[in-house]
């Protein structure tokens, strides 16, 4: 699976290290839960200092944490984290320029790209994104403009080329990689969102989404299909699903659905006709978010009781939950939940719990930091 890790959830999960008073007391909780097969799972998070991973093996209830700052040199200050089929990808900004630092998970083969790419006076760099033989630069050429660039930089050759995109856009969005596709959404500088998709083989642009003034959203299902979503501001969701080697439109449906996703890549997934995703509350409410799924057959929308789940945890572990991110993992089909500890429990300040789709707990599981990445 792909996972996007931004910015701004990084900052927010940062900012609570700030908050944590350190406390003393410590468990770890597995359920019995039928039909829950043996499952791996990699976590990557960090503390005030260093960044972390840690490999949980759910046949034994066990886990290894690996300090990945050591391992690679890397600073919990790093600009953002990749990852493509199990190769982690850690982008850094120092002297001016980005270096990249890769792990692949499955061989623990470690790469190094120092000073990998050189800022320019003439440009602006929004976002970088990588495949296992390119990065791509999302960016805005000259500085001071907002004209969008994609600047393709080979990691074997080390050389690149630019293709100018748009002139004085808006806003630029995060990016999606997927099977050879670069998805790109941005809004216009006349307010009109686009979405475009540059093929890695081709080398060019291949096909281009215009949607006026409805807020793009997508995923790419679990049959490889391009799912878009669009609200008509009734109430309603339209979702489109397209084919990703000539992007024909395959169908279209409209579900009752008020939950606006935002624009870009979603957090969610599309698996056997279900949407799994995560429902944004009104606030104020205790949570932000919390785990979700929407037949899209029948238009039954569950949102699970976590408000609940979280109480009884806390109840029976004495600890004090507060809940940071969640999404879900089809690998598993389980809902994670990253949290950090408002009691936190020696050196441990945060962890996670995995959720099944009715709602019960299936492993909660404290760590001495605070997980920004699942990888199943």
């Amino acid at each position: 699976m792909i996972s996007i890790i931004t910015g701004y959830k990084r900052q927010i999960i940062l900012v609570l290290f700030a908050a944590i008073i350190l406390f003393s007391c410590s468990n770890d909780n597995i359920q019995e839960t039928e039909n829950i097969q043996d499952f791996n799972l990699t976590i990557i998070g960090e503390d005030l200092q260093d960044v972390y991973q840690y490999d949980y093996e759910s046949v034994n209830n066990t886990g290894i944490q690996t300090n990945l700052s050591s391992e690679l040199g890397i600073q919990n200050n790093y600009l953002t984290l990749r990852e493509f089929e199990g190769s982690l990808s850690f982008y850094s900004f120092s002297n001016n320029a980005i270096s990249i630092t890769q792990k692949n998970l499955a061989t623990g083969r470690i790469t190094d790209f120092p000073n990998f790419y050189t800022i320019s006076a003439e440009r602006s760099l929004v976002w970088g994104i990588n495949d296992e033989s390119s990065v791509y630069f999302g960016l805005y050429k000259p500085l001071g403009s907002t004209n969008l660039t994609l600047r393709v930089v080979s990691l074997a050759e080390m050389q690149g080329f630019d293709i100018s995109l748009e002139f004085g856009i808006d806003r630029l969005y995060e990016p999606l990689y997927d099977n050879g596709n670069l998805f790109i959404t941005y809004l216009t500088g006349n307010e009109n969102y686009k979405l475009i998709i540059y093929n890695a083989d081709a080398n060019a642009i291949v096909k281009t989404f215009e949607f006026g003034k409805e807020k793009p959203s997508f995923l790419i299902t679990d049959l490889g299909n391009l799912a878009i979503f669009t609200q008509d501001g009734n109430g309603n969701t339209n979702l489109e699903l397209f084919d990703t080697l000539n992007f024909l439109s395959i169908s279209t449906s409209i579900f009752s659905m008020t939950q606006p996703f935002k624009v870009g890549p979603i957090n969610g997934a599309i698996v056997n006709e279900k949407l799994y995703y995560q429902y944004v509350y009104t606030q104020p409410f205790e949570i932000e978010n919390g785990p979700a799924f929407l037949d899209l057959t029948s238009g039954d929308n569950r949102i699970l009781d976590i408000i609940g789940l979280i109480n009884k945890v806390n109840d029976d572990e004495g600890i004090i939950i507060r809940p940071l991110f969640g999404q879900y993992l089809s690998d598993i089909n389980l809902f994670v939940i990253s949290y950090a500890l408002q009691n936190a429990i020696g050196e441990e300040i945060g962890g996670f719990l995995l959720v099944s789709l009715d709602g019960n707990l299936v492993v909660q599981r404290n760590l001495a930091f605070l997980p920004t990445h699942f990888i199943d």
